[in-house]
């Protein structure tokens, strides 16, 4: 009986099965800071398209109008609510019609699923250092992103407000 070789196979350790495979950088992190990485890049970078979406989300919903050059109303806007924070319900609504409006202009592919909007208490021990007028609130927004199969995750900012 005559053996081919044609359908034998591979071994585990051939070569072919053993490429390294290098990712390229997507986008850059912020806060900015220099790699140390052997990547040949000035600055760290994002290399899965879900961390990039994450700080890009995170960099629309901080930036106010005005901010970005060249892109006057990219951003939600939320400094101009700062004192408008007493009037809980209606900083809550406004707030979040106004991170809605900034991610169906600038990131239509982002599906905001949830806001809550919550006041830090002085005494917790995280902002000692505020000065007396001003409070904490922790905006968390859960979200999806279909296209990279990204369900329920959530990111947290902080913002502060006086009044």
């Amino acid at each position: 009986m005559a053996i081919s070789f044609k359908n034998v196979g591979f071994k585990s350790n051939d070569r072919r099965f053993s490429k390294e495979i290098t990712l390229n950088p997507i986008g850059i992190k912020t806060p900015l800071a220099l790699s140390n990485s052997d990547r040949n890049t000035l600055f760290e970078m994002h290399l899965e398209p879900e961390l990039q979406v994450h700080d890009n989300l995170r960099n629309l919903i901080l930036t106010n109008n005005g901010e970005r050059l060249g892109r006057f109303n990219y951003g939600a806007n939320l400094r101009s609510l700062n004192f408008d924070y007493s009037a809980s319900e209606e900083f809550e609504q406004e707030a979040a019609l106004r991170i809605q409006e900034a991610v169906r202009i600038s990131m239509p592919f982002v599906e905001l699923e949830d806001m809550e909007v919550r006041g830090v208490e002085r005494d917790l021990g995280n902002n000692y250092n505020l000065p007396p007028g001003l409070a904490q609130v922790l905006i968390t927004i859960t979200y999806n992103v279909p296209k990279i199969r990204v369900v329920g995750k959530k990111l947290q900012v902080v913002i502060y407000v006086g009044g």
